[in-house]
This record gives structure tokens, sequence and C-alpha cells, in this order.
């Protein structure tokens, strides 16, 4: 009875997903089920959005939208694993769409891209390709700041790219994992607080904060532990997450950040540029002028390290569970 159990977690297909994409990545041929959700949004946003309606309609609408298209996605994958059940064609189709969840692999290999052009003394092209990654300007950064901010995008998606899709991969399996997936795209491209989505997407960035706030804090404690069994700063990664970990205006991205900079001796924030305009956000970390590109192989290990050990404490805890 005790091995039925087994055969039934989801550890199996999680484990060959992740391994998968972080190997040897998502098949580039392949159409992406976030495209195919971006184009979702982008179809319900000119359905139901329009800058003449009223605030209070706005908000009535994005949270319809919000609701709807989360819904949608949580039944169709709900009923392709409910067709496929738990067998072999359902652990390898479930493995497939796990794939596409978790972006262990193409979020390390993206922030690497922009260290290569440094290395190649080809700021311009490191500038280019970080600012893919972040909405802020990257234009007139140099060196350092290209390299503090590529590991600050690397600890922040840390989370929200790998953690959180593996943490609700455990919980609800691809359906629940695919819905907060949708949520992701959601936030990513209606959850701003400008004048154009503040009313819109108001409901999609604070459920999406909701929906982040236990993989944000659990991703801290992973990079904690990740760094202690790497010979890291511990220590230091308790104690700055203790005091940096309010000081973003998300709720939840200060956490991993917080253990992330302390882990390994740098800071976040500062003066940065959006949009054409400075902002002063509040520093992460303790100030230290000398990173180098050095620094960033610190950070890829650890990133590494906290990846897979999350996966691995999270399939012991749902082998734990389900036979005892």
């Amino acid at each position: 009875m005790k091995f039925q159990v087994l055969y039934d977690l989801n550890f199996h297909f999680i484990m060959m997903g992740f391994l998968f994409e972080f190997f040897i990545g998502y098949p580039n041929r392949l159409p992406h089920p976030v495209m195919f959700m971006g184009k979702l949004v982008s179809l319900f946003e000119w359905l139901f959005y329009d800058s003449s309606y009223e605030p209070e309609k706005l908000k009535r609408n994005g949270i319809f939208v919000t609701v709807s298209l989360i819904l949608v996605i949580y039944a169709l994958f709900g009923i392709i694993d409910i067709l496929f059940g738990r067998g072999f064609i359902g652990w390898i189709i479930n493995a497939f769409f796990t794939i596409t969840i978790v972006a262990t692999g193409s979020l390390i290999n993206e922030c690497t891209k922009v260290i290569n052009f440094l290395k190649k003394d080809d700021i311009n092209s490191a500038r280019k390709q970080l600012s893919m990654l972040v909405t802020r300007d990257t234009s007139e950064m140099d060196e350092r700041e290209i390299i503090r901010t590529t590991i600050e995008t690397l600890s922040e998606n840390l989370c929200d790219g790998v953690i959180a899709p593996i943490f609700y991969l455990f919980v609800g399996g691809v359906p629940l994992a695919m819905a907060y997936k949708m949520l992701s795209t959601l936030d990513s491209m209606i959850g701003y607080k400008n004048e154009v989505y503040q009313h819109f997407g108001w409901f999609a960035a604070r459920l999406e904060d909701l929906a982040t706030w236990i993989p944000a804090r659990i991703t801290a404690f992973f990079i904690i532990f990740a760094s202690t069994i790497l010979g890291y700063d511990w220590k230091n990664a308790i104690s700055t997450w203790e005091r940096d970990r309010n000081k973003t205006e998300s709720p939840n991205s200060g956490h991993p950040e917080a253990a992330f900079a302390g882990a390994i001796g740098v800071w976040f924030g500062g003066r940065v540029k959006y949009f054409g305009l400075w902002h002063d956000k509040h520093v992460i970390g303790d100030v230290r002028e000398t990173i180098e590109l050095r620094v960033f192989e610190k950070a890829i290990t650890l990133a590494t390290g906290t990846a897979f050990l999350g996966l691995v404490l999270m399939s012991i805890i749902e082998v734990f569970i389900r036979l005892w």
C-alpha cells in the first residue's frame, strides 16, 4: 500500500521536468504555454480595458479578467491531468509541463549571458541583454552596476521562477502551478502602479503578492540553508534577512534578496533609473564597492544550490506527509 502511495506522488514528474529544464532546457521549436497565456491576457485586456472607464469599473473588470483566466487555465490543465492520470504517460506529460513551469536553467542562462558580455569587454551588449531582464534603465550602468543588478534579478526571480512554481507543483500538481504561472503572467503584464494599470491591474498584483507570500519566505530559508552547505556567510545571510527583508516595495521580494545579499556579501537597491526618472530605493545588504565578476560565480552557485535543495527538501516533505 505504501509503495502505491509513493507511485502516486508528484515528486517523480517534478524531478524529471526540473532536471530536463536545468540541463537541457525547453525545446525552442515548441510553442511555450506562457506565450499562450500572454496572448490570452492581451485578448482579455483588449476586451475589458478602456481608459475612459471609471476607476471602479476598471477594478471590477480587472478582477473579472484575473479570476476568469486563472480558472480557465486551472480547468484546462485539470482536465488534462484527469484524462492521463498518474501512469507512465501521465508522468511524461506532467514532466513536460514542469519544464515550462520551472525556470532554473533558463534564469541562470539569461543572467550568465549578461556577464559573458562583460567578460568580453562588451559593456553595451551587456546593458542591452540586462534590459531584457529588468524594467530599470540600464543604458548608463557601469560594470559594477550591471553585475549587481544581474545578481539582484537572479535572487528575486529565484522565488518567482523557481521555488514558487515548485511549491505549487507539490501542493496541487500541474493545474495549480499553471494557475500560478498565469497569475504571474497577469502581474507582469498589467500589475503596474502607473496611470494605465493602477486600477485594472490592482487585483492581479495584490493576488500575486498573496500567492507568493509563503514561497518568498521559504526561498529565504532555502538560501540560508544552502549557504551553510556551500560554506558561504550564513550568519550574515540571517542577520541581513532579519534587518532588510521589509525594505522593498513588494511584501515578498525583500526576503530572498536580503538572504542572498547577505550570503555572498553584496548589496542591492540604491539610486536606480526607471523610465527616465531616478528613484532612491532602500539599500539591502552591506554597501561594498568591490563587487567583481567572480562574485557572480558565487551567486550562480548559490542559486543552483538553493534550487536543488528546495527540490529535495520539498520532495522529502511530500513523501513524509503521504506516508505518515
